[in-house]
């Protein structure tokens, strides 16, 4: 393009001096005259044909810069490009596969589930069952319980007499000696069906208790009362203890109350345990009976709280009792 503004520059020039030589030439003047270019058209000449070079120059400049983004997109871009798409390819691939193993474990899940469901269901229904058994288990054991101490009714249990003191026969050394220690006794036919003493594995320097049966409950509580009345009973310098025979399950919750009727006793309250395991309780006039142990030390708080209570927590210990009375835990006798 600037070849070309040159080469119009050049006839220009050429154009201005023929035009000298013109103007000393008559004829040349007058044909002068005749082909005479303004300035303005020469300017609006020059400048068509700049546009024209510069056109020529801008499609030249378009087809290099074609060529050579299309090259540097060639060379640069399209291997990106290919490795863009094998990238993505694994990366379908991969979340294909992640996809897959999805949805296997949403299944293996829901079968989790569903196992869990049935195993849930089957303990509820294992603990229903276990409930109702052990129901019937206490029920079956309060009626062994009971069974057995309906068995050993008649039975009473000697506690003090010395190993060997009986001799050979025991049922007579017992007849020849009960009216001895109890004197209500006196004149009274004691028919004994057998006794023995109880076997004990332990090493011990007490002397095994013995234990005879009766063949009538009325002889049972008559030495019973009268034991209790000719309190304490002596044989050969020991203490005689007389007690009616239970199962292991009525002695160990008659055992419960030990601790609480010891703490009466140093009160100078009477006690009393009634069949199988009811405190019975003299106080204030009126007789008290007493289920469990818990009930009998709420009762002992009641009628003599702990030195340094104070005035809020005696209010509190009355407002429990008052608690407990609305329950019926204290159950005066009729």
């Amino acid at each position: 393009m600037l070849n070309y503004v040159k080469t119009s520059r050049l006839s220009t020039s050429g154009d201005i001096c023929h035009t000298k030589e013109v103007e000393r030439s008559p004829l040349k003047k007058k044909f002068k005259e005749s082909c005479s270019i303004s300035k303005s058209e020469l300017d609006g000449a020059i400048a068509a044909a700049v546009k024209m070079a510069m056109a020529e120059q801008r499609s030249d400049l378009d087809k290099i810069v074609t060529t050579a983004v299309k090259t540097a997109i060639d060379d640069m871009l399209v291997p990106q490009l290919a490795s863009l798409s094998s990238e993505l390819k694994h990366t379908v691939v991969a979340v294909t596969t992640i996809t897959s193993r999805t949805e296997n474990l949403e299944k293996t899940v829901e079968r989790i589930q569903s196992k869990c469901d049935l195993t849930q269901a089957a303990a509820r229904s294992d603990r229903d069952q276990l409930t109702a058994l052990q129901l019937k288990f206490d029920n079956l054991a309060a009626k062994m319980t009971d069974i057995e101490d309906r068995n050993r009714r008649s039975n009473v249990r000697l506690v003090g007499l010395k190993e060997s003191e009986e001799g050979d026969n025991c049922i007579a050394f017992l007849r020849a000696n009960l009216s001895k220690w109890i004197p209500s006794l006196a004149g009274r036919e004691i028919k004994i069906e057998r006794a023995h003493r109880i076997y004990s594995g332990k090493n011990t320097t007490h002397p095994r208790t013995v234990v005879f049966k009766l063949l009538d409950y009325t002889d049972r509580q008559a030495i019973l009362k009268g034991a209790r009345a000719a309190s304490p009973v002596k044989h050969g310098g020991s203490s005689l203890l007389f007690f009616p025979d239970y199962s292991h399950e009525t002695t160990r919750k008659r055992k419960a109350f030990a601790d609480v009727r010891k703490k009466l006793d140093n009160l100078g309250i009477q006690s009393f345990l009634l069949f199988p395991a009811t405190l019975k309780i003299t106080y204030g006039g009126r007789q008290i009976l007493l289920r469990s142990p818990d009930e009998a030390e709420k009762f002992l708080l009641s009628i003599q709280p702990p030195t340094g209570t104070s005035a809020e927590d005696q209010a509190n210990v009355l407002y429990t009792l008052q608690e407990v009375s609305n329950e019926t835990s204290f159950r005066p006798m009729l």
